[in-house]
């Protein structure tokens, strides 16, 4: 193959073109294996970084993890039949008012502030303790921990009110379902916690009183993984 022509050549008045195209095309294909070797190298890298990682984790860590996922792989199996027919209890219990959620970790109830409370009270009222009482009957029939929350709008209580703030509204009312279903259902005391989010945890803007009246409830939740 004979070599690419260098020579200049001359245009009109005088002026010298090289034959640069050629020459550069050379070049470039000489750099490409640099590329090549750079991205081999780091490769190679990565994988001593991995290796030297890995090192670290002795068998027994690696077992563990392994015995840990196989756990938690048959418990969800276990679970899973539990799971469906608590949803279903609940659901007998509640209504369109206190839709059932069911969360990867939980299984979540709201009840309307109207069901259980008087605006601003945090005493459950003696004729609207049946829908705990049915409550309680579904909770029997499981091991897990059940979280009581209580919840409240934004709107400040006034000055005759016997809480001094939302959230203690909120953990009154947390309390005394508690109180209820341990005290006189008989649940379990250590299977029992309660949590008061005050209005900082709303289900929607408190920008109406419909909405204003979603916020005010309790949420009774069902932890599916101890």
């Amino acid at each position: 193959m004979a070599p690419p022509d260098r020579t200049p050549r001359r245009e009109e008045g005088g002026r010298v073109i090289e034959r640069l195209a050629p020459i550069q095309g050379e070049r470039r294909n000489q750099y490409i294996w640099l590329t090549i070797y750079s991205d081999l190298i780091t490769n190679i890298f990565l994988l001593f970084v991995s290796l030297y990682a890995l090192s670290f984790i002795g068998p027994d860590a690696i077992q563990e993890a392994v015995a840990s996922m196989k756990n938690r792989l048959e418990y969800s199996q276990k679970a899973a039949p539990w799971y469906e027919d608590m949803t279903s209890s609940l659901k007998l219990v509640s209504d369109q008012n206190a839709p059932v959620v069911a969360r990867e970790d939980r299984l979540q109830m709201a009840l309307p502030e109207d069901v259980l409370f008087a605006l601003g009270e945090g005493t459950l009222r003696t004729q609207d303790q049946l829908i705990l009482h049915s409550l309680a009957q579904a909770l029997k029939k499981v091991p897990y921990t059940v979280l009581i929350e209580g919840h409240t709008d934004n709107v400040p209580l006034g000055p005759s009110s016997r809480y001094a703030s939302n959230w203690e509204l909120s953990m009154a009312r947390a309390m005394s379902v508690m109180s209820y279903l341990v005290e006189v259902e008989g649940l379990p005391p250590n299977r029992m916690g309660l949590a008061a989010f005050g209005e900082f945890r709303p289900r929607v803007e408190n920008d109406t009183p419909e909405h204003r009246a979603a916020n005010r409830r309790i949420e009774i939740c069902i932890l599916r993984y101890e």
